[in-house]
């Protein structure tokens, strides 16, 4: 994971993080990530860091629910509006 671009990339444009990972939100890289860059550019952002992920629950069998249960390009999409 190359972190020092994404600092510097929030430290330059000041905008807010949005992390997107499949995995649950806690200990996932999406929660390291968010993390380390409220830890090292948080006088740069503009707003909080957000995370879209699974939820923190086990992964479902049914390929009905894990459609449900991953990230999609609507909740995507819906997080990066409410920054705004």
């Amino acid at each position: 994971m190359d972190l020092d671009t994404i600092i510097e990339s929030v430290e330059n444009t000041g905008y807010s993080v949005v992390v997107v990972d499949e995995s649950n939100p806690r200990c996932s890289m999406a929660a390291d990530i968010s993390a380390q860059v409220t830890k090292q550019a948080f006088g740069s952002l503009k707003g909080p860091v957000r995370m879209v992920s699974a939820p923190h629950c086990p992964p479902p069998f049914s390929d009905v629910l894990k459609d449900l249960y991953m990230p999609s390009k609507e909740k995507i999409a819906d997080t990066v509006k409410s920054l705004n």
